[in-house]
């Protein structure tokens, strides 16, 4: 298999970020044209011109996936109209040959595919456009399944006057290039009737901020926030891979999420709140999150992560690092960034510890697991899965503290990215899917002079199911995690929806009392005792009796009306919270003081 790395010959290799990739595809010119000649359609018309096309037979195929986002949206069922034609503009035959793959024959040196492509009222209404590639933008398969290599570029044919925001290189109004497919698809496009946008320089590149609809806060303010996370992970991660970096902004009435692209962000958030809200205070770490992602997935990832085959799953057992930990950075940046307080960064952790403990999955899921079958979400997940980022980013706390307690304070998570981000960052291959991320949290931690055999910490909680042993790594920084129980409550043993007034059954404790009894999930709860079951009175009625008390239930499943009787249980909410030690010892504070401090290089 040849490597070469040129733009010129007539094989070329999958390239990201103007660097190689080891896979030999046939090298094409594609320009990209899209137009929006009625926005409220919801419809892009894209046009594809693919010149220097070879003797033989060609195939145009739709991403089933994007990346980052880790699930099948077959953007190929939103394709309509498709046609092609040669230079001469007579027409060429196409027959799709599976989901998202379309061949068309005969082949002439210059070929245009046209089609339409519904994107919906979130992506474009009458005062705005996104172009995510992923889910609009047709690919010329090369060696299949990859794209071809090969430049592109891409004009977009906006409303007069509107304003544009990508991290692609503009070589003209609404016209873009890219080093490839992969870099042209991961750089979404906002054009927009108004833009907010103001920019800030760090470490050596330019930050601009694009916010679309109006806001309510103090644009000079989120700046310096942003700046200060950039700054903080920048400063850790030894500079900035690019020259240029786009924040891409939605505000709405409701909270947002985000996600990470290769030299951009897409981040929605609640436009009107009170810097002190809970929304807010998770719009900061959702910033800092999609930020730690330019290092931690786009550039550092599991080896089957790239090049990129968007036909269809690309299963790894390492989400927990590529997502888990990009949360753990995201509460830590934002804390030696001094947007949060320590307090409050302990609270934030003690609430995702809680979300784990609640999860009866955690007991049969392990996180390895977990990542691997994120493609295809259990129709028990209720009862049997757990969430990659909530565990990741807590056996992320874990390996770091233990680290530099191994090494006392002279290695941590940090140098495991720096490592990883040295060894294994593009245009090198990734990580090992079997062992690659232990072996570097081992490599680093001998370094530093500790013990380094981590083997039985990824035997117990990362392919395991054990659970996370929380004071042992936190003591070494002289904190406790501390346990509260809530007054004794009775209760069905079973969690419940509202839907219409209706009581639905959704989850049940495989030791609780609804799932010993005879309840389902799914079961929609009609009567108690013989009265109405209502959300308003439910938890008070159920108080009136005492634990062990036998209650009848009069339950809709399906179409047949079922009588259970369920034996009340006894139930206490578990809170947690993590404290610091009043007589935790110097060298713990000094630990301490080195993990939540704004990260300062070490001098040998």
């Amino acid at each position: 298999m040849t490597n070469l790395c040129t733009r010129l010959s007539v094989t070329a290799v999958i390239m990201l970020v103007g660097v190689c990739w080891t896979v030999t595809v046939a090298a094409q010119e594609v320009a990209y044209t899209v137009a929006m000649p009625q926005l409220t359609t919801g419809l892009l018309h894209v046009t594809l011109d693919i010149r220097s096309v070879p003797d033989d037979t060609l195939e145009v195929a739709m991403p089933a996936w994007s990346p980052g986002g880790y699930g099948l949206h077959w953007a190929s069922k939103n394709v309509q109209e498709l046609r092609a034609e040669d230079g001469e503009g007579q027409g060429l035959d196409v027959v799709q040959v599976d989901t998202s793959r379309w061949r068309i024959r005969p082949v002439t040196s210059r070929v245009y595919v046209h089609y339409k492509v519904f994107v919906g009222q979130r992506a474009m209404d009458d005062s705005h456009a996104r172009i995510s590639g992923t889910r609009s933008l047709m690919y010329v398969v090369g060696q299949a399944p990859y794209p071809a290599g090969g430049p592109v570029t891409i004009t977009v044919n906006g409303p007069d006057g509107w304003t544009f925001a990508t991290g692609l290189d503009a070589i003209g109004t609404g016209v873009f290039t890219a080093p490839d497919y992969d870099t042209l698809i991961d750089s979404p496009i906002e054009v927009a009737e108004h833009l907010d946008q103001f920019a800030f320089e760090d470490h050596g590149a330019r930050y601009e901020i694009a916010i679309r609809n109006p806001h309510g806060y103090d644009r000079d303010l989120l700046r310096d926030e942003i700046q200060a996370i950039v700054a903080e992970q920048a400063e850790m991660m030894g500079g900035a891979p690019f020259d240029r970096y786009v924040f891409l902004l939605t505000g709405q009435n409701r909270r947002g999420g985000g996600l990470e692209h290769l030299n951009s962000t897409t981040i929605s958030f609640k436009r009107f709140d009170s810097l002190t809200s809970a929304d807010y205070h998770r719009l900061q770490f959702l910033i800092a999150h999609e930020f730690f992602h330019l290092w931690n997935v786009k550039r550092i990832r599991p080896e089957i992560l790239g090049p990129f085959d968007y036909s269809g799953p690309q299963h790894t057992r390492n989400l927990y690092v590529s997502e888990g930990m990009s949360d753990y950075y995201g509460y830590l940046s934002v804390t030696r960034a001094g947007l949060w307080s320590r307090q409050e960064f302990y609270a934030e952790l003690a609430s995702v510890i809680r979300t784990l403990q609640s999860a009866p999955g955690r007991l049969i899921t392990s996180v390895e697991s977990a990542s691997w079958n994120t493609w295809t979400r259990s129709d028990n997940a209720a009862h049997t899965g757990i969430s990659y980022y909530i565990k990741g980013s807590l056996i992320g706390l874990l390996i770091d503290l233990e680290m530099r307690a191994r090494t006392n304070g002279r290695k941590s998570l940090d140098d495991v990215f720096r490592y990883l981000l040295s060894e294994h960052g593009l245009p090198k291959p990734g990580f090992a899917e079997q062992g690659g991320f232990r072996e570097a949290v081992e490599t680093i931690t001998a370094e530093g002079g500790g013990e380094s055999d981590f083997s039985a910490f990824f035997r117990r909680y990362v392919s395991g199911v054990e659970e996370l042993k929380y004071n042992t790594s936190l003591g070494h920084v002289g904190l406790q995690l501390e346990t509260i129980e809530g007054s004794v409550r009775r209760s069905l043993g079973v969690t419940t929806s509202v839907d219409a007034d209706r009581l639905i059954v959704t989850a049940m404790s495989p030791s609780g009392a609804g799932y010993e009894d005879g309840l389902m999930a799914g079961d929609i709860l009609l009567m108690l005792d013989g009265d109405r079951a209502v959300p308003s009175t439910l938890e008070a009625r159920l108080q009136a009796h005492a634990v062990g008390d036998q209650v009848e239930l009069l339950v809709v499943r399906g179409d047949r009306l079922v009588a259970v009787s369920v034996e009340l249980q006894e139930d206490r909410e578990t809170t947690y919270q993590i404290v610091e030690i009043s007589n935790a010892s110097p060298r713990a504070l000094s630990l301490r003081d080195a993990w939540l401090e704004p990260y300062v290089p070490q001098v040998d």
